[in-house]
């Protein structure tokens, strides 16, 4: 009887759970979505490329919609069985709250266990897939990232174009600008007699673009390359050229941003706050990342002790009032981890301490109702 019991109770929790965690990872994918099919509709990227890159985003997605699933779950499976008064039904068998709970509390335990694994080890590895993979998209078709009629910028300098072929890697009504900055960096080109030295615009009717591992390589065509003239300012100096070769180099930034925090590993990213404490660097950015992946992966578990009184003693309306709640219950956990990243990263307390504020407090308030709830 009591197996029996347990299985219902899994049965009617898992539907709950697979539909909280279509819905949420649905609302976190959309941005994502909307660009990836931006990519296969405009930008010419073929649409198992585009698959793959689904593919390899879905995980840093899952580890947050997971917890905020199991919440859900849990909430809409008890509101329901406590609103149709199947709870009433089966403590009138001789089930008590722990056998009513202890299935559910199990299974996301395991949930848990997995998602350690996941945070850990597999979500970081296919975000350098991500990566890797959207990279060779930009060196083989570097306007993707362009949009028409808009402003990008490269290093020090500001693009504009009226029409972008990603099809051809061609662009055209191309305007280049470059304002003055503190650190002066000479161009490598300097064909015509251009000075590249301050604030200066180009503008050509049209351009072909490649992409190398140091830079960017634009070829303009029928243009003029125009500036102010320091001897007498009402006047511009003013060239025109029928092909121009400029070359934006990008080297220093690939470096420094070849690897992200997010497609790191633990491992690698415990070496580096090593590294960094003994050279008096600031660290806490690598710190929250490492503890937000033990946090996010145990939060199923603070969200079931919170979620199981509540549903239980949900009564007449128990759907709805889950529903309700696990907005709510998302919203302060969420409200409580931003917090805890700001006090880290300003420095005020140690991540490893403060990063565990919403697992703490929203386990406290669940084991507070859950006492209430037995003593009742």
């Amino acid at each position: 009887m009591i197996k029996k019991l347990h299985l219902y109770i899994i049965k009617e929790f898992f539907g709950s759970f697979i539909f909280g965690l279509t819905v949420f990872s649905m609302i976190l994918l959309l941005d994502q979505v909307f660009q990836l099919v931006d990519l296969f509709l405009s930008k010419g990227v073929a649409f198992w490329i585009v698959l793959k890159l689904f593919i390899f985003i879905l995980p840093n997605i899952l580890s947050l919609a997971i917890p905020m699933a199991v919440l859900f779950g849990v909430l809409i499976a008890y509101g329901r069985l406590s609103e149709d008064n199947e709870i009433t039904a089966m403590k009138a068998t001789g089930a008590d709250y722990r056998t009513l709970s202890v299935p559910v509390i199990i299974f996301v335990a395991l949930i848990s266990v997995f998602l350690v694994f996941f945070n850990h080890f597999w979500s970081p590895s296919m975000h350098g897939n991500f990566r890797n993979l959207f990279e060779e998209i930009i060196m083989k078709r570097p306007l993707v990232k362009f949009d028409e009629k808009s402003i990008i910028t490269l290093g020090e300098y500001q693009i504009y174009a009226n029409k972008v072929n990603s099809l051809e890697n061609t662009m055209s009504g191309v305007n280049i600008y470059r304002f003055d900055q503190e650190k002066k960096r000479s161009q490598p080109q300097q064909k015509h007699g251009m000075d590249q030295q301050g604030a200066w615009r180009i503008a050509a009717s049209s351009a072909s673009v490649k992409v190398f591992t140091n830079g960017i390589q634009m070829q303009l065509y029928n243009g003029y390359w125009q500036r102010a003239n320091p001897a007498d300012m009402e006047n511009m100096i003013h060239t025109t050229f029928k092909t121009y070769t400029f070359f934006i180099p990008l080297e220093d930034a690939r470096k420094a941003n070849n690897t992200t925090m997010q497609q790191m590993s633990s491992a690698e990213i415990l070496k580096t706050i090593k590294q960094y404490k003994g050279q008096n660097l600031p660290y806490a950015v690598y710190a929250i990342e490492f503890w937000m992946r033990w946090i996010l992966a145990l939060a199923p578990i603070a969200f079931v002790l919170v979620a199981l009184p509540i549903g239980i003693m949900a009564g007449k309306g128990g759907k709805a009032i889950g529903f309700g709640m696990s907005l709510v219950v998302i919203f302060v956990y969420y409200l409580l981890l931003v917090i805890a990243m700001n006090v880290s990263e300003k420095g005020y307390v140690d991540p490893k301490f403060i990063m565990w504020l919403p697992n703490a407090v929203i386990s406290g308030v669940g084991i507070f109702l859950f006492t209430k709830m037995v003593k009742k």
